[in-house]
């Protein structure tokens, strides 16, 4: 619970009216007032956090993949068939790896000593990215709304410094709220398409192969070379690139109505029609609170936007909070058992928390009323 501050035992009340009414039994005198007032309840605080973080995404550009051309492993004897040609394997390929099972379509294959082909594949590679800069919306605001006040109070006959001494009782009842609109989830997808060359380079060991085109059979006979490329070289070349972006939108809200009951010691004194009340004492505060949130998060790629879940969260409760306050009124006896007059009061109370939720809500209700007060004394 937060004290009052000494300081704030001054206080000026701020403008006139509230009705009240005054009875006397004996010595004392009784009064009631009513009247609008315009009410600060405190400090809200909202922490807000989502659910998509959690959520797994599904992929919105395909699935990664891998297609390679029919050349097999280079350190293992095979059937290898290129884009311009085929190293295959014979009889005797088991035997020494040689093979004269191979053919060639173009005279530039032959470079030097060499044999080379050429053959393609592709490649689909999946990749994402999550905007971690982000982080939960925050906010912090004061809460603020119009209150009826009623008041009831007695004066009796001691008095004290020339201040008569009695006791205040006191009733407002608040309705606020708050919301916070944010998106704190943010998230890329992208597919990587590649076309894979392949270049495989043979070694002809010194022969020279037959003019091309030239197609070598299983059967033979022909020229031998290995079935086992000297080099294999991949390049990736990418072709294109698809896209897929997600986010999300929530508003988190809550919701309070706030009755608070005053009861304190009261000091009073008159100055001609002119009468100053300074009060203190004890305030109980119920807040009846409802709070929600809704989030969406969607996901945008090259097809347009799609909805890929959806929350609603609610919860609600009622707390209860004393506290202390200080108050003081003004009023300007018009004659006929009617004032008018003015009240102030500031009030202080322990914070409690609510919840929807991720999100969560911190209230701080340490606040001020101020109003007017029309005041009628009991005959």
């Amino acid at each position: 619970m937060k004290l009052l501050s000494p300081y704030l035992a001054l206080v000026i009340p701020v403008t006139a009216g509230e009705p009240k009414q005054t009875v006397s039994t004996g010595n004392w005198e009784w009064t009631l007032s009513a009247g609008p007032s315009v009410r600060n309840i405190g400090t809200l605080k909202i922490n807000a956090a989502s659910r998509s973080s959690a959520f797994a995404l599904p992929s919105l550009v395909g699935s990664s993949s891998l297609v390679t051309p029919s050349v097999g492993d280079p350190e293992v004897p095979a059937d290898r068939t290129y884009d311009d040609g085929y190293v295959r394997q014979d009889a005797g390929t088991a035997l020494d790896g040689s093979t004269w099972n191979w053919g060639y379509e173009s005279p530039s294959q032959v470079q030097g000593d060499n044999l080379v082909y050429t053959a393609t594949g592709s490649q689909s590679v999946l990749r994402g990215d999550i905007d971690s800069s982000r982080s939960g919306a925050y906010s912090r605001d004061s809460l603020r709304g119009f209150s009826p006040h009623l008041q009831l109070d007695g004066v009796g006959p001691r008095s004290f410094a020339g201040f008569r001494i009695g006791f205040s009782a006191g009733f407002d009842y608040t309705q606020v709220d708050q919301s916070l609109a944010f998106s704190d989830f943010a998230a890329s997808q992208f597919r990587d398409d590649y076309r894979l060359d392949y270049v495989d380079t043979y070694a002809l060991g010194g022969i020279i192969p037959p003019s091309a085109p030239y197609n070598g059979t299983y059967a033979g006979p022909g020229p031998l070379i290995s079935n086992l490329p000297i080099n294999r070289l991949i390049t990736h070349v990418l072709l294109f690139t698809d896209t897929a972006g997600f986010s999300n939108s929530a508003i988190t809200s809550i919701d309070m109505d706030v009755s608070s009951i005053t009861l304190g010691p009261t000091l009073t004194r008159s100055w001609g029609p002119v009468g100053l009340a300074v009060q203190a004492g004890v305030i109980l505060n119920v807040y009846q609170w409802e709070g929600r949130q809704y989030e969406s998060l969607q996901g945008t790629n090259s097809g347009g936007p799609t909805t890929l879940a959806k929350w609603v969260d609610h919860d609600s409760g009622t707390k209860f909070r004393p506290g202390v306050y200080l108050q003081s009124d003004l009023t300007y006896d018009a004659g006929n058992h009617l004032s008018f007059g003015s009240f102030f009061r500031i009030d202080a109370a322990s914070e409690f928390r609510a919840q929807a939720g991720p999100s969560t809500f911190k209230v701080d209700p340490s606040g001020f009323s101020a109003g007017f007060q029309v005041r009628y004394q009991l005959p």
